[in-house]
């Protein structure tokens, strides 16, 4: 059935291409001049050929105008920096549509970057694209990279909504319980099931108080989030608590269905493909068999007319009911819903291997299985072999993952098949040198094989070296040191090495930080440099100055100052702190004058002009190059006094006694922009600095009063 809405999507498209037409024509006029216009056009065709599902067509018109955002912010940065990182974001998404899963990570990335940049004011509008780039940042880099490699940016994205809503809860309180779902869902795939339960939760409870406000604008969000938490729930053990969440779930998308059924039905059956899940776990398995029969068959008659393509959600379904049915002891029909799942990730996997990679392996994984169950070993290996055949051509790593499969397959067959199956993996493990979530799965295979003695046995036959110690690592360990490495931040990192001391102090732990170095390399060394410190200075030496870092940067992302004071009441520990060279002068002013003076002294500075001045004319009293330069920062970075800011700076360095690098020429063009009164009062400043401080840099109060006269030679 043609969409109701196809001839809107036909008639937006045909004007944006015209759009484009026109501008290029006006272009071509003036070929020296970059026109925003024609940007801003090829935008809105990428856009449109995106809603009317022709990803191929849509990345070169976003390519191109990311191009010319790109050269105007050259020109002109603050006209179009902000418009050029929205351009990047957009072309992250259009490439990754087409299957670049890298590329898109990396032109996410560089909207991120330009999005700091203009974030830097603090201005809401700013940080709230800054949130939406880094949420969309974690989905690139997890589809390029894995979740591991998301975590970081998703939970930077939900403080920073999470700070806009602390200060106008309204508006934006829809896109925290989003990041927050998002952040739940990467959690859970970097094995943190508390972590991705806790943040489901929380995006549970904003909705559920959305909703209650707003019925019909937040009940959709709240069903899909009580899927999600049923989803949580049924991974982390609680399938009880899934049904109850999945039940909830089915039954708002049943009355949101029975309105709307072109936008909800679809959200229907993901509901009940949660709620199958949570029966077959909690309850008999044969009474998942009827939500996820019907999520099938809503998902049939929505893809109905689609040229026989299998849509990704109809594909997922299918692989579900081939479990449930194989629970049910129904293996020939859970043979059939499995192929019938194998053939659609097959298409959906050749066109994008990394978005479908991980369901293509689940589908043949379920097919083989299914056969296994009715003796027909021989068809199950076949289809391992298939499909490794059709992708290594055209997808080498993804046939890489599938031959590996195939040999756990094989491993947990009986006989031969088995000791097949050992052979290759322990193969595979001492010749292939790549260390990646493929190699973790493959020693995790023979870890887990009953038989460590034969394993042992293989390896050494296969490998001819000795037996690695990853081979006996205990799951207890691996799972205790998972959690500790994936810790939200230090203090949560620091509890659970109380609670896990003797785990995490052992040898056992050194070699499954190795392990894990395979999916995260960089965390993975800093824990086990961590690790080594704890040992040798003991938890607080080694986790107070991360805890400290830590806080500090918090601390100096305050929303305003007197939040950043009440932060740092809180925590005064922070006085002692070494802020790091990228920290701001004005934070750095604030911890040196609340040592020497006190909270109240300090925060004067950044609160009250007057209060600052009186600080300025008491360093010039006493000469205090230190404290000048105190001032001088929270001049610039709070008062917008660039004059001010520069010309006592320069003075600070002089009564400092150095003098090299100081560019009084460099006030000059601050002066036309400064009032008179401010010129006026810096002249005298510095007139009455060199009379008293004549010696021994006389020439450089010379210069700078010279430059505030306007007197120096051109």
């Amino acid at each position: 059935m043609e969409s109701p809405y196809a001839g809107d999507h036909e008639k937006a498209l045909a004007t944006a291409r015209e759009a484009v037409l026109v501008q290029r024509e006006l272009a071509a006029q003036r070929p020296d001049v970059l026109r925003p216009e024609l940007a801003a056009a090829l935008g809105n065709l990428s856009d449109r050929l995106a809603d009317a599902g022709d990803p191929e067509g849509a990345l070169a018109p976003a390519q191109e105008c990311a191009r010319l955002y790109a050269r105007l912010a050259v020109g002109d940065p603050e006209a179009f920096k902000a418009v050029l990182a929205l351009s990047l974001d957009t072309l992250a998404n259009r490439t990754a549509a087409t299957g670049d899963g890298d590329t898109a990570a990396q032109f996410a990335g560089e909207a991120v970057r330009l999005q700091r940049e203009l974030a830097a004011d603090r201005r809401s509008a700013t940080l709230l694209h800054l949130g939406r780039f880094l949420r969309n940042s974690a989905s690139h880099h997890a589809s390029s990279t894995g979740s591991a490699a998301a975590l970081p940016l998703i939970e930077e994205a939900v403080g920073i909504f999470q700070r806009i809503v602390s200060e106008d809860p309204d508006p934006l309180r829809p896109e925290l319980a989003a990041a927050l779902n998002v952040l739940g869902t990467h959690r859970a795939h970097v094995g943190d099931a508390s972590g991705a339960l806790d943040a489901t939760r929380r995006a549970l409870a904003v909705h559920r108080d959305l909703a209650a406000g707003r019925p019909d604008a937040f009940r959709p969000e709240l069903a899909g989030t009580l899927s999600n938490l049923a989803g949580r729930l049924n991974d982390g053990g609680d399938p009880g608590a899934g049904r109850q969440a999945a039940e909830e779930a089915v039954a708002l998308h049943r009355e949101l269905a029975a309105r709307n059924p072109a936008a909800y039905r679809p959200a229907l059956a993901t509901s009940l493909d949660a709620l199958a899940r949570s029966l077959a776990g909690s309850g008999d398995p044969k009474e998942a068999l009827a939500p996820a029969e019907e999520a099938v068959r809503i998902l049939r008659e929505l893809s109905a007319g689609q040229d026989g393509v299998v849509p990704p959600e109809l594909a997922r379904a299918l692989l579900g009911l081939s479990g449930h049915r194989g629970l049910a002891h129904d293996d020939e029909g859970a043979v059939g819903a499995a192929r019938e799942a194998l053939a659609a990730y097959r298409s959906l996997a050749l066109r994008l291997p990394d978005a479908f990679g991980d369901s293509l392996v689940a589908a043949v994984t379920a097919l083989a299985g299914a056969l296994v169950r009715t003796d027909d070993h021989a068809s199950a290996v076949r289809a391992f072999d298939g499909t490794v055949a059709e992708f290594a051509p055209v997808h080498p790593a993804v046939a890489r993952r599938l031959r590996v499969e195939r040999s756990i397959f094989l491993l947990n067959l009986p006989g031969p098949r088995a000791a097949a199956g050992m052979r290759e993996l322990a193969a595979f493990l001492g010749s292939d040198d790549a260390s990646d979530p493929v190699t973790v799965r493959a020693r995790r295979a023979l870890r887990a094989h009953g038989d460590i003695k034969a394993v042992s046995t293989a390896w050494k036959e296969e490998t001819f070296a000795p037996v690695p110690a990853w081979l006996t690592l205990s799951p207890k360990t691996l799972e205790v040191v998972g959690s500790w490495m994936f810790a939200p931040d230090w203090p949560h990192s620091r509890d659970i090495w109380s609670r896990n001391a003797e785990v995490l102090g052992g040898e056992e732990a050194a070699t499954a930080l190795e392990e894990l170095a395979c999916l995260d390399l960089r965390t993975a060394h800093r824990h086990a440099v961590l690790r080594e410190a704890v040992l040798v200075y003991g938890v607080t030496a080694a986790y107070d100055p991360l805890i400290l870092a830590e806080q500090l940067a918090v601390w100096m992302d305050c929303a305003d100052w007197a939040e950043s004071r009440a932060f740092l009441e809180e925590n005064p520990r922070l006085l002692q702190a070494h802020p790091p060279e990228t920290t701001s002068l004005a934070h750095v002013a604030v911890l040196a004058v609340a040592r020497d003076e006190g909270l109240d002294a300090a925060y004067r500075l950044v609160q009250d002009r007057a209060a600052l001045q009186a600080y300025v004319e008491r360093a010039l009293a006493a000469g205090d190059g230190n404290a000048l330069m105190h001032a001088a920062a929270v001049e610039g970075q709070v008062f917008d006094d660039k004059l001010s800011s520069l010309t006592h700076a320069q003075a600070g360095m002089v009564l400092s006694g150095v003098t090299e690098g100081i560019e009084p020429s460099d006030l000059a063009v601050l002066l036309p922009r400064a009032p008179e009164e401010i010129r006026v009062r810096l002249l005298e400043e510095i007139q009455d600095l060199g009379v008293r401080y004549a010696q021994p840099h006389g020439e450089s109060w010379l210069r700078i009063a010279e430059v505030l006269t306007g007197s120096a030679a051109a």
